[in-house]
């Protein structure tokens, strides 16, 4: 009876284990081959690797100074190859605080923002893209209404909003990204769902008796995965910079904590005597969203059909 539900006939739904554990084989291999061959993939891969790797175990470093700790003497003291010391590889900022260790910690505010942000919106997005997609009418005119208007309405003002409601928070932060960017992937999700539902296999679940339901989150959500984590990636890097806009703006993490556009912010007013504490900072953010940006490149060209079927014919066997 399961094997009727799901539009299958038994044998199939006996061997589906086996079948998709095959699949997926295949596919990491691919992914592999594919990588070898993309310069940018790999460089992306590493940038983005380190990034997160630096983020979560660098407060445990032992010989990182607390970030927080402010030692008046040696404010404003250059990085190694400017004068400065080992001490302070990178230098201080205006209040003698390390600007490494600034950075690493800057790390971890934009590692969780950008990332739970962008987790949020995707699960949002993508639930309304499939039921305007699949659902249609008023639903379909509704939802994406919605999305119009949420993309007219800038995201610089709702955190004004509500920094003015609520104070500046890092959870503010990621609310307001969140909403921010859940259009994109409705959109996105909608259109590849008008593609698909008109796809034999969609025709044989509803002729089996699937529930709008189940054909949705069983049978559509699984062909979007892959490009809805393309996106995902993408978007990773638009909310890197917003969190940084936003930190700049003084609507994220506040003082003792750092933020890279914390940072920026701070330093400003010492660019001339302290140059290092903007440059290092924004270099941070543009090595890490090039970083993002490569990866969501190569997982772009790897989801690209003319691509796979390259990948598919210098297979072993293909």
């Amino acid at each position: 009876m399961t094997a009727v539900d799901d539009g299958l006939p038994p044998s199939e739904g006996t061997n589906g284990a086996g079948a998709a554990s095959g699949e997926n084989a295949t596919v990491m291999s691919d992914l592999r081959s594919h990588l070898r061959k993309s310069k940018a993939g790999i460089a992306g891969i590493a940038i983005c690797s380190l990034f997160a790797l630096v983020a979560i175990i660098g407060p445990w470093l032992p010989f990182l100074p607390d970030p927080s700790k402010q030692s008046l003497p040696d404010k404003l003291t250059p990085p190694v190859g400017w004068g400065g010391a080992w001490d302070h590889p990178l230098g201080t900022d205006q209040l003698g605080r390390d600007i490494l260790a600034r950075l690493i910690d800057g790390a971890r505010i934009s590692l969780l923002v950008s990332v739970v942000a962008v987790i949020i919106a995707a699960i949002l997005g993508t639930a309304l893209g499939l039921v305007a997609g699949y659902i249609g009418g008023r639903i379909d005119t509704l939802i994406i209404s919605a999305a119009d208007v949420q993309m007219a309405f800038p995201g610089v003002l709702a955190g004004l909003i509500l920094v003015a409601a609520f104070g500046p928070s890092v959870w503010l932060v990621i609310i307001v990204i969140a909403i921010s960017s859940w259009m994109v992937f409705t959109r996105v999700g909608r259109g590849l769902v008008f593609t698909l539902k008109s796809s034999l296999f969609v025709e044989a679940s509803e002729l089996a008796g699937a529930s709008s339901r189940r054909v949705m989150w069983r049978h559509l959500l699984p062909n979007l995965v892959s490009s809805l984590i393309t996106l995902s990636v993408l978007e990773l890097a638009a909310a890197i910079l917003s969190e940084s806009a936003f930190a700049f703006l003084g609507f994220g993490v506040q003082p003792p904590r750092s933020s890279w556009g914390l940072m920026i912010q701070q330093g400003r007013n010492y660019i001339t005597d302290g140059w290092w504490i903007v440059t290092f900072a924004g270099l941070a953010i543009a090595i890490v969203v090039l970083g993002v940006n490569l990866l969501s490149l190569w997982l772009q060209s790897f989801n690209d059909i003319a691509e796979r079927e390259q990948i598919i014919l210098e297979r072993p066997g293909g």
